[in-house]
């Protein structure tokens, strides 16, 4: 009877796990995690607190603890260039680099606990060829592995991460108003100018999927995105209601994640215009740092308490439904008049009772206005919007359902 009932218990819990489709894996270590990495399908990297240096060949399966010069120190990112040579960077002057894929390190810098720069970010275009940043705004260059090293520092504050297309363009995030554009290799920089508005998040990671496309995404839940390698940014929708983002990772210009404190994370499949909570089981970790898409089905996350997830499957909404089957539920119809002067009616169609809110936004993502906060029954609504006392310009109104974004669309108010 004893075993009858622990092979329910066991067959219950997997039933749980696979049910999520982010299965945690076992990462033999109690320190947070900072940031992962795959070369290929099965070997992976990632890093955190304590110096921990984890590493799997059987895409997650497994991780080992990797022995290494930085003991007891907080590392925040790793930077794969080949199967052999990878860069770790962290606190307190932390750079370290492997050419045996992990036997062996050598270290470029390794300063006492509390003392020197702290690093955040790590980027190599081949094996000699890099830059480091972090705090105090310092973008650091090598050409030759690290064994010299030249200091750029910007202005005040610090940067979290950076993305290179060839060794001279490339982009590093931080604040709203520090994220910075060189296209000559990190001699110089140019500070790029975000439609953030009056609201200044932080832009933790950034996400590529070609040299023009990708995206950031900000610690205030607002996504923006570019298709010109950073010249411009557009503010594309907003996880309302949500907790703060820390990752964005897309695998092409349709599908991508973005994760956050409490375990929220969230998918799109349509380039980041509509985002689905995704199920990420009932013991996320407290917060989601760092995310890997090895293609539109296989992935990694990690983040606080240690917590490595991984999907096949290409994770799973929480209501175990798609954004088609979504909007089929919920309609918003187009404004009429548009463009209008000074009121317009929006319309919209509820299938099932459920809380609702309409929210209007300018051109910033700055919501300027919330109509309809309440529980609703299903029919059809109307409201009329009154834009006398705002500027004429370009506006969006959203439809939210049960707290998450349905759709947006545009109006035009001319005076």
């Amino acid at each position: 009877m004893k075993k009858i009932i622990l092979t329910l218990i066991f067959y219950i819990c997997s039933n749980a796990f696979l049910n999520a489709q982010w299965i945690l894996q076992s990462s033999f270590t109690s320190n947070n995690l900072y940031d992962i990495e795959f070369y290929n399908r099965y070997t992976g990297w990632a890093v955190g607190d304590g110096g921990n240096i984890l590493k799997t060949t059987n895409g997650g399966v497994n991780w080992l603890n990797i022995p290494n010069p930085a003991v007891g120190k907080p590392l925040s990112s790793i930077h794969i260039v080949d199967s052999n040579t990878c860069y770790v960077v962290g606190w307190f002057e932390t750079i370290i680099k492997t050419t045996n894929a992990g036997d062996d390190w050598i270290v470029i810098r390794n300063g006492g606990f509390g003392f020197g720069s702290s690093y955040d970010a790590v980027f190599f275009i081949d094996e000699n060829t890099g830059w480091i940043a972090g705090t105090g705004q310092k973008v650091l260059r090598t050409t030759n592995g690290g064994d010299s090293i030249i200091s750029e520092p910007l202005f005040a504050g610090n940067l979290h991460d950076m993305y290179f297309k060839d060794a001279l363009t490339g982009i590093v995030t931080g604040s709203g108003t520090d994220m910075f554009k060189t296209t000559n290799g990190g001699l110089n920089w140019s500070n790029i100018v975000m439609p953030i508005g009056f609201r200044i998040p932080d832009f933790y990671k950034i996400s590529f999927v070609n040299n023009q496309t990708g995206w950031v995404a900000g610690s205030d839940r607002r996504i923006f995105k570019t298709i010109d390698f950073g010249d411009s940014w557009t503010f594309i929708d907003s996880i309302d209601a949500y907790p703060q983002m820390r990752c964005v990772e897309f695998i092409d210009e349709k599908t991508g994640f973005v994760g956050g404190e409490l375990g929220y994370l969230f998918k799109s499949t349509n380039g980041g215009s509509n985002w689905v909570r995704e199920n990420t089981s009932s013991f996320p970790p407290n917060e989601i740092i760092s995310l890997c898409l090895y293609n539109e089905l296989i992935g990694w996350m990690v983040g606080g308490e240690a917590k490595i997830f991984g999907t096949t499957t290409g994770g799973q909404t929480l209501v175990g439904i798609s954004n088609s089957e979504i909007k089929q539920e919920f309609i918003l119809e187009q404004n009429y008049p548009n463009p209008f002067n000074p009121i317009t009616k929006i319309k919209y169609s509820l299938n099932k009772r459920d809380y609702v809110e309409i929210k209007i936004f300018d051109v910033l993502g700055k919501q300027i206005k919330t109509y309809i906060s309440s529980i609703q029954e299903s029919g059809n609504y109307e409201i009329e919007f009154d834009a006398s006392e705002i500027n004429s310009g370009v506006y969006f109104y959203s439809l939210f359902v049960g707290g998450e974004r349905i759709e947006t669309k545009r109006m035009i108010f001319l005076k």
